[in-house]
């Protein structure tokens, strides 16, 4: 991929990085490149006295092919000159928390040796800084069939949590005050309870205390979004992912998102998933999707196709909480794309070194760069054509300029966006 890459509003910079043990430095040439103060690069948008978040990408633990390959979660050779830059702009008076909810199938730590968190977590030990894990609940998880085991209760955020209710202003709304929700691997009894006649989110109260976040997510592929970066990353800001509608189940021709309509092998698995999953014994369930991989079309589930029509309002309602909830903050986002992940991602993704950077001020316009970039048509992805709506304004300001072309290999896409999304 080529450096230098801007367009439009507020100029999204893609910048090279060779490799993670360079990336403080390239970290370093990317606020030059920016004419920040070398001294203090963030002092633009960071003044004494603010509290600042830094939200990484911390999805899961890697496991099977992505162990080692440095795709599944923000790096953290990438946080600590932000931590820095961000103790430098508060001069002593101050507070900055790393703090994201990874997925409940997360073994936190075994996460905490794999992506080097706890070694940070012992430099930074005498800082103004805190480490958190957003999440209420985790659960014991088989990797290789996503079998869940056991669910286990977690202390979550040490600042507690806001019940967030955007009523008719979320993107939601449109679907009516009696709408059916889904969302795989969890309660969606709850899911619903707070989505009709209501859109309620359970939200971090270390996030709405922020004045400034520090949105560090790693660029991939995404089953459900066709692509993740700076705006399917504020998922990551509630406490339980069962307040997040992700499809609304069955195809359309039912009235649902789940998969598509002639996909007879996801119509006949989709009842009785959850039923195998909770109460199957392990072995049952791996019979269950071997024969499911071994079928002569793709087993679509969970609403991971084009045709999600849910999970993007879900993530404009979330950026719209992290952007405007309470007050008015700064989001700064700077993509990790060293590494990359492309195909069957976002958990089972294949590495895709870019060696880039991606900076920006406005999340929507950092994200139509970064797909751009993958060779995928904006256009064509919900989660970012949708930014051009008048409601988008809320939290971007990109109404439709072209960016730079594709630089380098392009992506390939999930088996449900696969010939849908390619520019």
């Amino acid at each position: 991929m080529a450096a230098g890459v801007e367009f439009g509003v507020m100029s999204p910079v893609v910048f090279p990085a060779p490799d993670y043990r360079t990336a403080a430095a390239s970290v370093a040439a990317l606020f030059r490149r920016l004419d920040l103060d070398p001294d203090n690069p963030l002092g633009r948008w960071i003044q004494p006295g603010m509290t600042v978040v830094i939200k990484p990408n911390w999805v899961k633990h890697e496991f099977g092919d992505t162990a080692g390959r440095h795709v599944l979660y923000t790096d953290a050779s990438l946080l600590r000159p932000l931590i820095d830059a961000a103790l430098r702009a508060l001069g002593g008076d101050g507070r900055v928390y790393v703090a994201d909810a990874p997925l409940q199938g997360c073994d936190f730590a075994r996460f905490r040796r794999q992506s080097g968190l706890a070694e940070m977590e012992r430099d930074y030990a005498r800082a103004p800084v805190a480490f958190l894990d957003l999440r209420q609940r985790w659960a014991e998880i088989d990797d290789a069939s996503s079998y869940v085991r056991a669910v286990h209760a977690l202390p979550g955020d040490p600042n507690g949590y806001s019940l967030v209710d955007l009523g008719a202003r979320s993107r939601l709304a449109c679907f009516g005050t009696r709408p059916h929700f889904g969302v795989t691997d969890y309660d969606t009894g709850t899911t619903n309870g707070h989505h009709q006649g209501s859109h309620r989110y359970l939200v971090s109260n270390t996030v709405l205390n922020a004045d400034v976040i520090l949105n560090v997510p790693k660029l991939k592929t995404h089953m459900k979004t066709g692509m993740t970066g700076a705006l399917k990353n504020f998922v990551g800001i509630i406490g339980s992912k069962d307040f997040l509608p992700h499809f609304r189940p069955g195809s359309p021709r039912s009235g649902g998102d789940e998969y598509p309509d002639e996909n007879w092998l996801s119509r006949a698995a989709a009842p009785v998933r959850e039923l195998l999953q909770t109460r199957a014994p392990l072995w049952l369930w791996r019979l269950a999707r071997a024969g499911a991989t071994a079928a002569s079309m793709p087993l679509i589930h969970g609403g991971g196709w084009y045709g999600n029509d849910t999970l993007w309002r879900t993530i404009h309602d979330l950026v719209d909480i992290a952007r405007n909830h309470g007050k008015p903050r700064t989001i700064l986002t700077l993509v990790d794309a060293i590494v990359a992940g492309e195909d069957c991602g976002p958990l089972k993704p294949r590495a895709k070194a870019c060696g880039v950077l991606v900076w920006g001020e406005d999340p929507g316009a950092v994200d139509v760069t970064c797909a751009t970039l993958m060779g995928f048509d904006w256009r064509r992805i919900p989660l970012l054509s949708h930014l051009c709506d008048p409601e988008a304004r809320a939290f971007t300001s990109f109404e439709g300029e072209p960016p730079a072309g594709p630089a380098g290999e392009p992506f390939a896409p999930p088996v449900g966006w696969a010939g849908k999304i390619e520019l």
